[in-house]
């Protein structure tokens, strides 16, 4: 029965089915394509290309996202995994270093100086660079040995780093030829103790005059009518016109040589001022009682100068020096407690001024937290604000 069975289908032929859905059997068949297990050659074949088309797509893809992390790969650093690792962590504050480094060698951006013969004493650079430091500039403050044949050219070779100079004895007097122009002050006195180097030309200053008149006042001395100063050099000229800025009528002026006073009188006569020229012997023989005692002598000088007690008791005393201190004339007022105002007060006022100066360009303009700077710089020479010394 089986065997019956199946030679019958194997001797039947196969039903093709046509376009319009109905069977065909037979020769209607032969021009069809062959089919085997109910599956046409063409479709199988498209069907085939279709999976190798798809498995090309499929290796395609693979292959673009490979080298997709390949790339990402070769972009990040190899060791920004490990943030812990201490290669990385070492190698930053190295790099940090090394640019740090050259704004530490690097030369400041201004110099500065103090002139003069001798210059070693000189309290200039501690106070400048007390007011450089509080300012927040990296300027740089020397003192250097030039004499009055050696000026000239020491300014000529200056570069163009150098901002100003300040100018101690003999020099303020031999600087004015090299100045294109000078203030008020300079002009009175004939003398400059600062200069700007402006560009090519070379501004003067007298910074003296302002820095008597404001350490006066710090100590409590607003004005004075009646003024004696001891001296006739260069800062007896500021001396006097300072005395002029406090209201002074009347002023003697001791010498130790009458001849070489002459310049004097003139002076006090454009400053509206009475003036008696004296040796110093004389000092004290008035009956009046000065108010203020300028001595420009320079430290350590002997003087014939002899005042009682009764005026180192009511006279103030403003003695330029302060290397040695006391001085002599200190030392006498102080023994019968009279007030003594010592030259730092003064070198620190003007310095004041001459950084203005420096700064600026004008004497006039403060400087940013003036008082500041000014507490420091006081510090930085051991005196308070009335000029007196700090205790120790």
């Amino acid at each position: 029965m089986d065997e019956r069975k199946r030679t019958d289908e194997e001797t039947a032929e196969p039903a093709v089915l046509e376009d319009d859905g109905e069977l065909t059997t037979g020769a209607e068949a032969d021009d069809e394509p062959a089919v085997e297990d109910g599956v046409s050659e063409a479709s199988a074949e498209a069907g085939i290309a279709e999976l190798v088309e798809a498995e090309r797509e499929r290796e395609a893809e693979e292959a673009a996202v490979a080298e997709a992390e390949e790339a990402l790969e070769r972009e990040e650093p190899k060791d920004a995994e490990p943030v812990a690792e201490p290669e990385p962590l070492a190698a930053k504050p190295a790099a940090k270093a090394k640019t740090a480094k050259p704004r530490k060698a690097a030369a400041p951006s201004r110099r500065l100086a103090v002139l003069g013969s001798p210059i070693q004493h000189s309290q200039s650079p501690a106070l400048h660079r007390a007011a450089y430091e509080a300012l927040g500039l990296d300027w740089s403050y020397e003192a250097v040995e030039v004499t009055e044949d050696g000026l000239a050219d020491f300014v000529q070779d200056l570069g163009p780093e150098w901002r100003g100079l300040s100018l101690t004895m003999p020099l303020k007097k031999a600087v004015l030829p090299l100045l294109a122009e000078s203030d008020r002050y300079a002009e009175q006195t004939g003398g400059a103790n600062t200069v700007l180097l402006d560009g090519d030309s070379l501004r003067g200053f007298n910074t003296d005059v302002v820095g008597i008149v404001r350490a006066l006042q710090a100590a409590g001395l607003e004005e004075a009518r009646y003024v004696h100063i001891l001296g006739g050099g260069a800062t007896a000229a500021s001396a006097l016109v300072a005395a002029a800025e406090l209201g002074a009528e009347r002023v003697d002026v001791h010498v130790r040589d009458l001849t070489r006073a002459g310049w004097i009188e003139p002076l006090a006569n454009d400053l509206g001022l009475r003036v008696r020229i004296r040796p110093f012997s004389q000092a004290d023989r008035s009956l009046d009682v000065p108010d203020l005692v300028i001595s420009t002598l320079p430290g350590g000088t002997q003087t014939e100068a002899v005042y009682t007690d009764s005026t180192r008791r009511r006279s103030l005393l403003f003695d330029v020096a302060y290397e040695p201190w006391p001085t002599a004339l200190a030392r006498q007022w102080e023994a019968v407690g009279g007030r003594v105002v010592s030259g730092l007060a003064m070198l620190a006022h003007q310095a004041l001024l001459q950084v203005r100066i420096f700064v600026s360009g004008d004497p006039l303009q403060p400087l940013p937290d003036e008082p500041d700077v000014l507490s420091a710089m006081l510090d930085a020479v051991g005196i308070d604000e009335q000029g007196a010394p700090l205790e120790v």
